[in-house]
Order: structure tokens, then sequence, then C-alpha cells
């Protein structure tokens, strides 16, 4: 694994969770009471196109930490990440390697809230 390869990656799932951040507060609006709504993969792929059923809750329990993301299962990228959890086939969180945190907190959104 190169630096620059595992960089890469982390801005790649970091700029789809800041996708999905933004989406949230749409889709909680339309969405029923755990009822799972479609945000994007947060995987490294950059050409990833999918979709990661999860209702508010289970996203807002993957953003609890910065290394987390929500992916599709078998998304992962073992090199530079390690999955954490997975639910029932449907998504699967991954946390990223401590190498990356500068970049993955850097990058959060929410970084400002969690001060």
């Amino acid at each position: 694994m190169t630096d620059e390869r595992a960089q890469r990656i982390a801005e790649n799932e970091s700029r789809f969770r800041s996708i999905n951040d933004r989406m949230r507060a749409d889709l909680e609006t339309v969405a029923e009471e755990g009822e799972p709504l479609d945000f994007v993969c947060e995987c490294g792929n950059d050409a990833c196109r999918e979709s990661v059923p999860l209702s508010v809750g289970e996203y807002e329990a993957v953003r609890v930490d910065a290394r987390r993301f929500a992916i599709v299962p078998g998304h992962e990228i073992p090199d530079v990440e390690t999955v954490v959890e997975t639910h029932d086939g449907r998504y699967a969180v991954i946390e990223k390697d401590p190498r990356a945190d500068p970049i993955v907190k850097a990058t959060d959104p929410r970084a400002d809230e969690m001060r």
C-alpha cells in the first residue's frame, strides 16, 4: 500500500460521506421511523454508484466515528481499512487505518460539531 493510494481512497470515501450528510436531512423528512433509505456507498472506489439501504438512525450510528464509513458489503479495501460491522447483508461498516486519521477527520463535515 502506498501512502498516496491510501490518501486517494480516504478522500474518495470522505467525498461520498459528505454527499450522504447533505442528503440525510432531506431524506429524514420523507422517511418513516426506521425505514431504510438509499444512501450513497461510501467505499473508496470513485466509480461506485451503488446505494446502501440504511435508516437515518443506522446512518447516524456510523457517523459517530469519523473513521467509519457505510459501504455495500464486499466494497472494502482490506489493505487500508477493516470491516468492523456487517448488517444482514444490507451494509457493512468499515474503519479506516489510523494512518488515514488526518484526512478523514479534516474532511468530516461534522468535525466542528464534535469539538
